[in-house]
C-alpha cells in the first residue's frame, strides 16, 4: 500500500471498502503504521498552521516556521520532503512522535481521531508552556555553527559564500555555493561529506544537507546513522557508512552505494522508500509520478576523500594511571608540569586514587581539589576543547551542582559542572558556563556509570557561549536544553582546577583527561569517546 493511499484515507477520500482495507494493513503492517503516524503529526502540524483569525499564539508559531522555511531556501521555489517539514514543525513545539501503542490504548483507528489526538497533545503542550516563551527559549542567540570546511583542494566559493563563511572553516546552516575545487565538510553529528564543485547545496543540521547541484560523496560512521541528504527529486537516508550522489542542472538525481546501505524515496509523486545496498544505483528524473530507475553502478566516479584529518595532540593530557605518588604525569605536548596530588598544600584535600575507565583514575568528594597551571599563552577567548571520563553517583545530594572543573582567573572563566537547577527537565545534565552565560545538556549523567563528556568553543569575534560551544555525550552532540546568552570574555585562563569546594564539588570519578587548544573535529571527539 502507497503514501498516497494514506493521503487519501486521512482526507476521508475514500468509501467503505477501502477505509477498511487501509484499517486493516495497519494493523498488520509497523512499518505502514509508522508511515501513517508519520503523515497524521505532519497534517496535524501544517492544520495547526490555518488558524483562526486573531489567534495570536499561532501567528507567532507560523511566523517561525515559515521563518525557519525561508531560511532552507523557501522563497527560492525549493521544494522540501515530508521529513524535512516534519521534523521543522518538531524543533519549533517540541512535540514527542506518536507510536502505534499509543493509539491503541486511546481506541483510535480513524484518521480523524488520530488528528484529534495530536490536537489534545498539542493544546496540553501549549498550555503548559506559553508559546511565545517557548519560542524564545527554543531560539539560539547568534548563529548555530553545524560543519566546518577540514580539509579542501583548490576551493573557490562563490562571492556570497566567501563573505558568509568564517576564515576557519565553520559554517552556519544555509546555502553555501561552491564554483570550483573540492571540500571536505566535517558536521557535528560525524558525517563527513566531500562536496566537488561546482556545486550548491543548503546545510539545513548537523545531519541533514540538500544538494542543489554537484556531486557529494557521504562518509557516515555508527554515530551519526540516519545522515540525510535531500535533492529535488530524491530523499537518501544513510544506514550503512558511505554514498556518492550527483544532481544535474534540472534536479535530476542519482545514487550510488560504495558501502552499506541507503534508503531512498523520490521527494514527490511516488514516495515508496527503497533499499538501496551497496554496489547498486539508482535515478530520480524529472518524471514525478515514476519509480526510482536502476542504473548502472559508477561508484568509482565520485571523490572519496581529498586527505586525512589526523589524529590532532592535546596541550594537556593525564591519564591518572600511577599507581602509587603524589604527583600526576602531564604526556600532553606541553610536558611542563607534574602535577602534585595536594590542593593548597593541603594533603587531606587531595583527589584519591581509584579504579578509571582505563588503567587508574581519581575518585573526588566535596572539598577535593586538582590545581593545574596552565601556559600562559592559553587565553579564555581561544578555541578549544576539553575532554574526559567521569562517573557519578545515581544520588546529587541536596547541592544546586556538582562542579567539576574550572579554568581563569580573578573571577572571570569557565566553569562545568553536573546541574539540578535547570527549570527545563535536565536534572543531572552537563552544564558549562562562562560568567552569566550558560549551556545545559539533556543528559542525566548521575546514573552510576562512566559517560564520557567533551565541549568545545570554536572561539571568533563576538563568541557567544549558547551559539558558539557543543556539548558531546559518549561521543553523540548533546540537545541544548537551557541556555542563557553570554559573551565570552578574554584575559589569561591561569590556571585549571578539578574538582570543586565543599558545598558544591563532585562526588564521582574522573580519567583520562584531555585538553586541547584548539576546536577538534566530531570525529576526533568519537574516537576519543571509544
Amino acid at each position: 500500500m502507497n503514501a498516497e493511499f494514506l493521503e487519501a484515507y486521512l482526507a476521508n477520500e475514500l468509501d467503505e471498502r477501502d477505509r477498511a482495507r487501509v484499517e486493516d494493513a495497519l494493523r498488520r503492517d509497523a512499518d505502514l503504521r509508522e508511515c501513517f503516524l508519520h503523515q497524521v503529526q505532519l497534517d496535524s502540524a501544517l492544520l495547526y498552521l490555518i488558524p483562526e483569525a486573531g489567534s495570536e499564539m499561532a501567528d507567532s508559531f507560523e511566523s517561525a516556521v515559515m521563518a525557519r522555511l525561508r531560511s532552507e531556501g523557501a522563497d527560492e521555489g525549493r521544494k522540501f520532503a515530508k521529513s524535512v517539514l516534519t521534523e521543522i514543525v518538531e524543533e519549533r513545539e517540541e512535540i514527542n512522535p506518536l507510536r502505534w501503542p499509543d493509539l491503541l490504548k486511546a481506541g483510535l483507528i480513524s484518521a480523524a481521531a488520530s488528528i484529534a489526538l495530536m490536537f489534545g497533545l498539542q493544546e496540553i503542550i501549549f498550555s503548559e508552556h506559553p508559546f511565545g516563551q517557548r519560542i524564545t527559549q527554543n531560539r539560539i542567540a547568534g548563529p548555530e555553527f553545524v560543519a566546518r570546511v577540514e580539509l579542501s583542494d583548490e576551493l573557490v566559493w562563490s562571492e556570497e559564500t566567501a563573505r558568509v563563511a568564517r576564515r576557519d572553516g565553520w559554517l552556519t546552516s544555509g546555502l553555501i555555493e561552491i564554483q570550483s575545487g573540492e571540500a571536505m565538510i566535517a558536521f557535528n553529528s560525524g558525517a563527513t561529506a566531500t562536496v566537488e564543485g561546482p556545486a550548491a547545496l543548503s546545510i539545513e543540521s548537523s545531519n541533514r544537507v540538500f544538494l542543489n547541484k554537484g556531486k557529494l560523496t557521504a562518509d557516515v560512521p555508527p554515530p551519526a546513522s540516519g545522515f540525510t541528504v535531500n535533492t529535488p527529486r530524491l530523499n537518501a537516508v544513510d544506514i550503512g557508512t558511505r554514498f556518492g550522489i550527483e544532481v544535474d542542472a534540472e534536479g535530476n538525481s542519482e545514487l550510488h552505494v560504495m558501502e552499506g546501505a541507503v534508503e531512498a524515496s523520490r521527494t514527490s509523486g511516488n514516495s515508496v522508500t527503497v533499499l538501496v545496498r551497496e554496489g547498486l544505483a539508482l535515478r530520480a528524473d524529472d518524471r514525478t509520478r515514476s519509480e526510482l530507475s536502476p542504473v548502472p553502478y559508477a561508484g568509482d566516479q565520485f571523490v572519496l576523500q581529498i586527505g586525512s584529518l589526523g589524529a590532532p595532540a592535546p596541550l594537556l593530557r593525564y591519564s591518572f594511571d600511577e599507581s602509587v605518588g603524589a604527583v600526576i604525569e602531564d604526556t600532553g605536548t606541553t610536558k611542563n608540569f607534574d602535577v602534585p596530588m595536594v590542593a593548597q598544600g593541603e594533603l587531606d584535600n587531595s583527589p584519591r586514587r581509584a579504579a578509571g575507565v582505563i588503567g587508574g583514575g581519581l575518585v573526588f568528594q566535596p572539598g577535593s581539589e586538582l590545581v593545574i597551571p596552565l601556559s600562559k599563552e592559553f587565553r579564555l577567548e581561544d578555541s578549544h576543547t576539553v575532554s574526559f571520563w567521569m562517573k557519578i553517583p545515581p544520588k546529587l545530594g541536596n547541592r544546586s551542582r556538582n562542579e567539576v572543573l574550572e579554568y581563569g582567573r580573578d573571577g572571570i572563566g569557565w566553569k562545568v559542572s553536573c546541574d539540578q537547577t535547570s527549570s527545563r527537565g535536565a536534572s543531572g545534565a552537563l552544564r558549562i558556563e562562562f560568567n552569566d552565560g550558560f549551556v545545559v545538556g539533556s543528559t542525566d549523567l548521575a546514573d552510576g556509570n562512566w559517560h564520557h563528556i567533551a565541549y568545545r568553543f570554536i572561539g571568533g569575534e563576538e563568541a557567544d557561549i549558547a551559539s558558539h560551544v557543543h556539548l558531546f555525550v559518549d561521543g553523540l552532540p548533546e540537545t541544548i536544553r537551557d541556555f542563557q546568552p553570554g559573551s565570552v570574555g578574554g584575559g589569561r585562563a591561569g590556571s585549571l582546577k578539578l574538582g570543586g569546594d565543599a558545598s558544591q564539588g563532585i562526588d564521582g570519578w574522573i580519567d583520562e583527561f584531555h585538553f586541547f587548544n584548539e576546536a577538534i573535529p566530531t570525529p576526533a571527539i568519537q574516537a576519543l569517546s571509544n
